[in-house]
């Protein structure tokens, strides 16, 4: 339902080849003029292809209350706004109105290259890319509540069926349908259903004393019967989906992590530390970016904790032959400064990563009810475990590299919003919005404290700036910890199938 980006900015080349748009070198352009969110199109730029043929809204003359400022949709994310398609559909329920906003782009944040972007910026749009390019070559349209109480600003692809269903803070149920569609049903898991006929390609359901948010929508045809049904309430239908998007999202992680440890392996055989130093940082930000430690908290099981797992609880501390993986080889690299020992526990780890991979993902990531509990779980225990472990420094083995190994969890953390989005957006609307609002602070907090673009380690830190990270992890641990629960029709954490 909406496609959000994970970072923000991406070298030019993502888009336009190594030269600029206008055939400039990307050196000699200013960071400004490259593709941003909110930025309204030249006047004069026409409408999607097929956008006006499925919706006809878009058809009818724009009215004076249909105009809007590009300030005032300027948080959109899309780029390319047509300013001279925005159309008024209705009202929201606790005030405020309701805007459709068409767009060149699907773009949730800037394109720039790295000169132009902070280091945290620049080690998350590593993750962005892909979804970068799939989302900024297509058109894009908005729903925007201006006024009000609500703060929905939202954009999906304009291909397909955007926004069959949208839920704001007071607003019960409003979204955008095709041409066609006379009526829809929204049903509830905790109120009765709702049919409502649709005006412009849009509907609204204004019931302020209404709490309950909507989990399902019908598409009704001019007699009446369901053309299509676009979203029931099963939580476990949307969900299945998401899984398999996160396992192939694993999925290339863990091939990339094999190449790393490839590259981590010839750093140490030709005896250069530092280059092994940064092979492994790299190496072991991939792993983290999969969900925190144990493998992606846990479910790679045993073997999880043999490629990140830490020394305590092990008869002889970092010296035991039980302690294995990264960390292991953290403390070869920067407190045994030993390049042999290096070499042994690198390879041991590319074997546990050899055994892990040949087992499908399906079986350590099951689509089963319990499954997706344990999974949805996820989002919340990776920063929880980041607390535990990191921001106490407790799987510091001498490389100082807590913070940035937080900013791997952020990136994990940030994928899985996105991909529990279109689900999460029916129960809470705002809860991803304000959990994003919360990681880029914390991601700003630990910006703040590189210099020269170097990690600081957590014992160096100054008291103020820890207690800033400590309060941005804890602030969003606590806005993702109702996840689970507002996920699972049952409202538990182990639901049945």
């Amino acid at each position: 339902m909406i496609a959000a980006a994970l970072a923000a900015g991406v070298a030019v080349v993502l888009l336009l080849g190594p030269l600029g748009a206008f055939g400039t070198s990307t050196a000699s352009r200013p960071c400004s003029s490259y593709p941003a969110p909110g930025t309204p199109a030249p006047t004069g730029t026409k409408l999607p292809a097929g956008l006006t043929a499925e919706y006809s809204v878009f058809s009818a003359p724009q009215r004076t209350v249909d105009r809007l400022r590009p300030g005032q949709v300027s948080s959109l994310g899309a780029s390319g706004l047509i300013m001279s398609g925005t159309r008024f559909v209705g009202d929201a329920a606790f005030g405020g109105r309701i805007y459709l906003v068409p767009a060149e782009h699907l773009l949730s944040f800037p394109i720039a290259p790295p000169r132009c972007l902070s280091p945290v910026q620049r080690t998350i749009e590593q993750e962005s890319l892909p979804v970068l390019r799939h989302e900024y070559r297509q058109p894009a349209l908005c729903v925007a509540v201006i006024g009000g109480n609500g703060r929905t600003r939202e954009c999906a692809p304009a291909t397909g069926t955007p926004y069959p269903l949208l839920s704001a803070r007071g607003t019960p149920g409003f979204g955008l349908v095709p041409n066609g569609v006379s009526a829809v049903t929204v049903t509830y898991s905790a109120a009765a259903p709702r049919t409502v006929a649709v005006r412009r390609n849009f509907f609204s359901i204004v019931v302020p004393s209404q709490a309950a948010p909507p989990c399902g929508v019908q598409w009704l045809d001019p007699t009446g019967n369901v053309k299509r049904t676009v979203l029931g309430c099963s939580y476990l239908i949307a969900e299945k989906q998401e899984l398999d998007e996160y396992r192939s999202y694993v999925a290339r992680k863990l091939s990339t992590l094999r190449s790393q440890l490839v590259t981590l392996s010839a750093a140490i055989a030709s005896g250069r530390l530092a280059e092994a130093k940064s092979a492994w940082l790299s190496a072991h930000l991939t792993w983290l970016e999969i969900g925190q430690d144990d493998g992606a908290y846990g479910c790679f099981g045993a073997l999880g904790g043999e490629v990140d797992g830490l020394a305590a609880g092990h008869p002889l501390g970092a010296a035991d032959p039980g302690f294995t993986g990264f960390h292991r080889i953290e403390y070869d690299l920067w407190t045994k400064r030993d390049l042999s020992a290096a070499a042994k526990d690198t390879a041991a780890t590319e074997h546990l990563l050899a055994a892990l991979v040949k087992v499908p993902l399906s079986t350590y990531l099951p689509a089963t009810a319990n499954g997706l509990g344990s999974w949805l779980l996820r989002p919340h225990e990776v920063l929880e475990d980041a607390l535990r472990d990191s921001l106490s420094a407790d799987d510091d083995y001498g490389s100082g590299t807590d913070l940035a190994s937080i900013t791997a969890d952020v990136a994990a953390v940030r994928t899985l919003l996105t991909e529990l989005e279109p689900s999460l957006v029916l129960v809470a609307p705002h809860l991803a919005g304000d959990a994003r609002a919360e990681l880029a602070a914390l991601t700003g907090a630990i910006d703040a404290t590189r210099a020269h673009h170097a990690w600081v380690s957590i014992q160096d830190l100054p008291t103020r700036q820890r207690q800033q990270i400590d309060a941005d992890v804890g602030a969003a641990v606590e806005t993702l910890a109702p996840l689970p629960d507002l996920l699972t029709s049952a409202g538990s954490n182990s639901p049945t199938n």
